[in-house]
């Protein structure tokens, strides 16, 4: 009999795991359009306000005033600027709180009706959830530097074949193929931009030389990730500096530290 009722509990546990995922998912997925077309539609009003503000700039304190005293004003602010921002937060703790509690409740019903032995505290699940965050921001920064490493590849390649024709290769335009003369004409060296590139990543990551190996890139960049985290700096704003370090991060890969040593030679 007890066995009876907590394998019936079991699948009401299963059922409303199933419920939350269905209406929290869709709460996340409509939310998130909001959230879009609001920082879409963000972007078109300072693009239309610094119009505006440049054709009649000899009234701008004026407009100011104006705008500074309205209701409106503040309305479109909080709207589209402010909502915007706090809902991309309110956004990832739903996913967070989708993620963890149905999964917890998933594994409790099974467990409750004898298909799983066990089952994890829900603390284990906000762990398992940061895990599954890290490991896609892993794939997705996989993904870049594989995107990028093709683009420089068919760069080098395309202005090594230029200068191997005689430098007469180009596009079916008549202009230089792209990769080493743009639109204009202006001269372009795919090795002189890459050079600049990893010297500039390597400043980005407060390294006083350009001779450095892989390990000494992962060093750097968990000390300096722990310095200039968002999540760590309340009273300064650091995203800017954060996301510097990341871009940094993914171009010094192994294999373009590499290539960087094999161009000084």
């Amino acid at each position: 009999m007890e066995n009876n009722v907590k394998k019936l509990f079991g699948k009401f546990i299963l059922g409303l795991s199933k419920v939350l995922d269905v209406i929290l998912g869709g709460l996340v997925n409509i939310l998130s359009y909001i959230v879009n077309l609001l920082s879409s539609l963000s972007v078109f009003l300072v693009i239309l306000g610094i119009g505006f503000l440049a054709l009649g700039s000899f009234i701008i304190p004026f407009i100011l005033i104006i705008l500074l005293a309205s209701p409106f004003f503040w309305a479109v602010i909080f709207v589209f600027f402010i909502v915007p921002f706090l809902g991309k937060k309110f956004i990832s703790f739903l996913r967070y709180v989708n993620y963890s509690l149905c999964e917890y409740l998933n594994d409790y019903g099974n467990f409750l009706m004898g298909n799983n032995k066990n089952y994890s505290s829900f603390r284990e699940y906000k762990r398992k959830y940061e895990r599954a965050q890290e490991e896609q921001r892993q794939r997705e920064r996989e993904e870049r530097q594989r995107r990028e490493r093709e683009e420089w590849e068919r760069r080098f390649n395309s202005f090594n074949e230029y200068f191997s024709q005689g430098g007469f290769y180009t596009n079916y335009q008549g202009q230089g193929y792209q990769g080493y003369q743009n639109y204009n004409g202006a001269y372009s060296d795919p090795y002189s931009d890459f050079k600049n590139k990893f010297e500039k990543s390597c400043d980005e990551l407060e390294f006083n030389t350009y001779d450095i190996d892989f390990y000494q890139v992962k060093l750097q960049y968990r000390k300096l990730a722990k310095k200039y985290h968002p999540d760590l700096n309340r009273d300064v704003d650091t995203t800017e500096k954060f996301q510097q370090i990341n871009s940094a991060f993914e171009f010094l890969t192994e294999e373009n530290i590499k290539r960087y040593n094999q161009m000084k030679r």
